[in-house]
C-alpha cells in the first residue's frame, strides 16, 4: 500500500497515448451554459430517433468502414444511453449515476469540468457530433435492463451506454453489448464473473470486482485491525455475495492471518437478518465481512446496530458507499470497506470534477456519480483517438487506451477488459467529520493498481477470443 499510486510496467503499454503530445492542460474552467437537449423515456425506452438528414458530423469514416451495430451515425448528433437503477433498493446510487451522466453530456457538448482539463476533448460534442442522451430505469431488474437497452439500440441508435449497479444486471447487459456490437461500460458491479466467465469484447469494466477487493483487504485490513482476528461472513447468496465471500476467505484467512469463523447466507429477497445475526453471535467472531450493498446493506447494518453488535464487532463491507452508511448517521463510524473512488482523492482531476459537480448540483458527488461521468469521458476520448465511431475500431482503441483523470492512472487490460487503477480503503465517520468532508467516508489507505496475471482467476475464466469484434 502506498499513498502515491505507481504504474506497473505490464499495464502501462502506451501511457497517456490518448492525450497525445499536448498532455493535460493546467488551466481549469468551470461549467458553462445550460444542459443540452435530452430525451427521457420513463417506461424503459429511449427517446426520439436522432437519425435523418445528412451525415455532416465530424466522422467521415462511414465511407471507410462497413456498417455494424448502429454505425455509422446519421445526422448531426449521436445518441448515448444511460440504463441504471433510479428506483428501487439501489435507487439512490442509480440517481447519482444519472447525475454524473447528465453532467458528462453537458460538458461534452458545452465544455466544462474534465472536458476542459483533457485536451483530447473539445467541448463541442464527440468528433463534432452533439451528444443526444437517452435514459431508462432498470429498477435493479436484469430483465428490465435488457428490455431497456434493446429498445435504446433498436429505436434510438445508441453508439454507447453506461450505468448499472447489480452484477446480475450488468452481466445481462454484457451479453446484449456483444450481440449487438455496441460498446458498454458499467457502473459499480463487483461480481468477479463480470471480468471472468462472463467477459465480453464489447464490455469494459471500470471498477473493481470481488477478487480485487479481496486482494486489497488482504493487504490493508490486518494492518488496520490487527492480525489476531476471527472472521464471520454474512453474504447475499448469489454471484455478488458469493464471490466477495470467497475472495475474503482466500486473502484474509487461507492466505492471511485471520481465522475463519464460518458464515450465513442471505436468500435473495430476504430482509430479516435475525437468523444470520444469531449465527454471528454464536460464532464468537470479532469481525464481520458483510457482503451486501446499497439499501440492503444499510438495512442489515441497522439490524446489527439494533442487536447491539456494532459496539463489539468490527464490520467490513467489501464495496461500501456513502449511501449505504448515510442512514446510520453517527453509527456508521468505524465501518470499513473499499471504494473505487472518493471525492477527497488526492489528485487534481478529482477536485476539478468535485468542483464542477458541486456547481451543478450543490452537493458533493460520490463514486456512482463519477463512474458514469468518467466512463463517458473515456469513451469520447477513445472515439476521438480512433477518428471514428466504428465499434470494432473503438473497442480496439480502448484495449490499448490509457489515461489519467479522477480515477488516477488507468488502463484496460486486453485479456479481460478489467480496468487497472488505484482503489481506496475507507472508514465510515461520525457526524462532525462527515460535515467536514462532505461525505460519510474517509480514506484510510490508497492502493497501487492491483494486478493479477491473465492466467489467474478470474481472468483465466475469460475466453475473450471467443468474443468477436465483428469485422474479422
Amino acid at each position: 500500500m502506498t499513498d502515491q499510486p505507481a504504474l506497473t510496467d505490464e499495464s502501462r503499454r502506451r501511457y497517456l497515448k490518448a492525450i497525445g503530445t499536448a498532455g493535460l492542460t493546467a488551466g481549469l474552467a468551470g461549467c458553462t451554459g445550460g444542459g443540452g437537449s435530452e430525451t427521457e423515456n420513463t417506461d424503459g425506452g429511449g427517446g426520439d430517433d436522432s437519425s435523418g438528414g445528412d451525415t455532416s458530423g465530424g466522422d467521415d469514416s462511414g465511407e471507410d468502414y462497413e456498417a455494424i451495430g448502429n454505425f455509422p451515425p446519421e445526422g448531426n448528433s449521436v445518441s448515448i444511453g444511460f440504463n441504471g437503477p433510479t428506483s428501487g433498493a439501489l435507487g439512490p446510487d442509480g440517481q447519482d449515476q444519472e447525475k454524473g451522466f447528465d453532467l458528462a453530456v453537458k460538458h461534452l457538448n458545452e465544455g466544462g469540468g474534465l472536458v476542459d482539463y483533457w485536451d483530447q476533448l473539445s467541448g463541442d460534442g464527440i468528433m463534432g457530433y452533439q451528444v443526444e442522451p437517452t435514459k431508462a430505469d432498470t429498477a435493479g431488474s436484469a430483465d428490465t435492463a435488457q428490455d431497456n437497452i434493446e429498445r435504446m439500440i433498436q429505436r434510438d441508435n445508441i453508439q454507447f451506454w453506461t450505468g448499472g449497479m447489480s452484477s446480475t444486471v450488468t452481466m445481462a447487459m454484457q451479453n446484449v453489448a456483444q450481440r449487438e456490437k455496441v460498446p458498454f461500460m458499467g457502473g459499480n458491479s463487483t461480481s468477479a464473473g463480470i471480468s471472468g466467465e462472463n467477459c465480453s469484447r464489447y464490455y469494459f469494466h471500470p471498477t473493481f470486482h470481488a477478487e480485487i477487493i479481496g486482494m486489497a483487504m488482504g493487504e490493508a485490513a490486518p494492518s488496520v485491525l490487527g492480525e489476531d482476528r476471527s472472521l464471520f461472513h454474512i453474504y447475499m447468496d448469489y454471484s455478488y455475495g458469493q464471490s466477495n465471500r470467497d475472495a475474503a476467505r482466500k486473502y484474509l484467512t487461507e492466505q492471511g492471518p485471520w481465522e475463519d469463523a464460518g458464515g450465513a447466507a442471505i436468500a435473495e429477497g430476504e430482509t430479516d437478518h435475525s437468523s444470520q445475526i444469531q449465527a454471528l453471535e454464536d460464532s464468537g467472531a470479532d469481525t464481520l465481512y458483510f457482503s451486501s450493498f446499497g439499501n440492503f446493506a444499510a438495512s442489515g447494518l441497522a439490524q446489527l446496530r439494533d442487536a447491539g453488535l456494532t459496539d463489539d464487532i468490527d464490520v467490513i463491507i467489501p464495496h461500501v458507499s456513502a449511501f449505504t452508511l448515510d442512514p446510520l448517521g453517527a453509527d456508521a463510524e468505524g465501518v470499513l470497506g473499499m471504494e473505487p473512488w472518493n471525492p477527497n482523492a488526492d489528485n487534481e482531476p478529482s477536485q476539478v470534477f468535485v468542483e464542477s459537480y458541486r456547481e451543478e448540483y450543490d452537493e458533493t458527488p460520490n463514486q456512482s456519480s463519477l463512474h458514469t461521468y468518467e466512463s463517458m469521458m473515456v469513451y469520447a476520448a477513445a472515439v476521438e483517438e480512433a477518428g471514428t465511431f466504428h465499434p470494432p475500431t473503438v473497442v480496439r482503441t480502448l484495449e490499448e487506451f490509457e489515461w489519467s483523470l479522477a480515477w488516477g492512472d488507468s488502463a484496460y487490460r486486453t485479456c479481460d477488459h478489467q480496468v487497472e487503477r488505484p482503489w481506496y480503503m475507507v472508514r465510515g465517520v461520525g457526524d462532525d467529520r462527515a460535515e467536514e468532508l462532505g461525505i460519510r467516508t474517509e480514506i484510510v489507505e490508497t492502493t497501487d493498481p492491483l494486478v493479477y496475471e491473465c492466467s489467474e482467476f478470474p481472468a483465466s475464466n475469460c475466453a475473450m477470443g471467443d468474443n468477436e469484434y465483428g469485422d474479422e
